[in-house]
């Protein structure tokens, strides 16, 4: 999967991102084709972009969020459903 991710939020200048049961290769801003972190939680200033790329090796229910409670809080969560690996 490939996920291209914002932080466009203006009443909060840090916002994060986390993957529950997976990592993650980052490149940050897009720009470039060397990983950058392999990691499962990331955290993007106001305006930063970047690209998540990761796979599943088996199906399911995999939850994302942000890893800023406040933010987690006001609904910014969801899951990706893998039905085949």
């Amino acid at each position: 999967m490939r996920i291209f991710l914002v932080n466009i939020l203006e009443y909060d200048p840090i916002n994060s991102f986390h993957l529950h049961a997976n990592f993650f290769h980052y490149y940050p801003t897009g720009t470039s084709r060397t990983v950058h972190e392999y990691t499962d939680t990331i955290a993007q200033m106001q305006g930063q972009r970047g690209l998540l790329e990761f796979r599943y090796r088996y199906p399911g229910r995999y939850v994302f969020h942000a890893h800023k409670t406040e933010v987690a809080e006001l609904g910014w969560s969801g899951l990706f459903q893998v039905l085949e690996a």
